[in-house]
């Protein structure tokens, strides 16, 4: 890679609710110029070996990463561990929020069966011990020929309340704040402008965050602005990343151009935590 490179800490694979392997999204990076690349996984670090062997091969340098579920108030709130270390004594927290992952999609399978649509948990791909999400069911339930298109699979079936929807468990924004950083990783918010938090950060800077996911592509120039400010006033550091999931999905890898130079920040306090 060379010229105008950038970073990309915010995306997602198989071993979620992403659609491509860690080998095709490492690709997808260089094709991109992007040449630091996070996996963040929902609540797993799970094939952490794959990512790196992944990232490795196309000359990616790969950040181990997980985003975790969290709530504020009974809002969503996402909170990124940058450079965790996946032999973390604390991955098992993660392997508690998988388990209920699945127990909660079991649910599910059994709200579309008494609704006369039968799907197993195998027709649902999954990274071995990754974490499945809707996405998942949406896209077996396209595959099985229920619904024409994922649009459709979260309109009828899965959105927010809906006839098959269970909750999920989030952790509080404190003890994920806490759990991020147990596992080594530096502590960031994930897209913090559409998050509806933005005059909450006080608080999430109280409770021991690390930094905000400033650049984002659904941040407008404003709204970084403002965060880029913000984080200079109260010290803290200054990630970036896509939230990719799938092609088409207007998030592409590398979408975000977050600056290569905010990475070592980010990479030093992971390490003194780690020591």
């Amino acid at each position: 890679m060379a010229g105008n490179q950038s970073i990309d800490l915010h995306v997602h694979s198989v071993y979620s609710d992403g659609s491509l392997t860690p080998d095709r999204l490492a690709w997808l990076a260089v094709q991109r110029n992007v040449s630091a690349l996070a996996i963040t996984d929902h609540d797993s670090l799970a094939g952490a070996d794959d990512k790196l062997a992944a990232c490795l091969s196309h000359g990616v340098e790969c950040v181990a990463g997980v985003e975790l579920s969290c709530e504020l108030d009974g809002r969503e709130a996402h909170i990124l561990s940058l450079f965790a270390d996946p032999a973390s004594g604390c991955a098992g927290q993660l392997a508690d929020i998988s388990r209920f992952r699945e127990k909660r999609m079991r649910l599910m399978l059994e709200r579309l069966e008494s609704l006369g649509i039968h799907i197993e948990l195998p027709d649902l791909r999954i990274g071995e011990s990754g974490a499945y999400g809707r996405p998942h069911l949406a896209r077996a339930m396209v595959e099985k020929g229920v619904v024409k298109n994922l649009n459709e699979a979260f309109g009828r079936y899965l959105h927010d309340g809906g006839p098959v929807y269970v909750e999920k468990r989030r952790l509080p924004m404190a003890e994920g704040i806490s759990l991020a950083k147990k596992l080594g990783g530096a502590a960031i918010l994930a897209h913090a402008g559409i998050s509806g938090l933005l005059d909450d950060l006080d608080r999430f800077v109280e409770a021991g965050l690390d930094g905000i996911e400033v650049y984002h592509p659904k941040h407008g120039g404003e709204t970084i602005a403002s965060l880029l400010a913000y984080c200079r006033s109260r010290k803290l550091l200054v990630s970036g990343g896509s939230d990719f999931h799938s092609p088409g999905d207007g998030a592409e890898i590398g979408s975000t151009r977050t600056p290569r130079e905010l990475l070592e920040p980010l990479r030093e306090l992971a390490a003194a935590r780690k020591g």
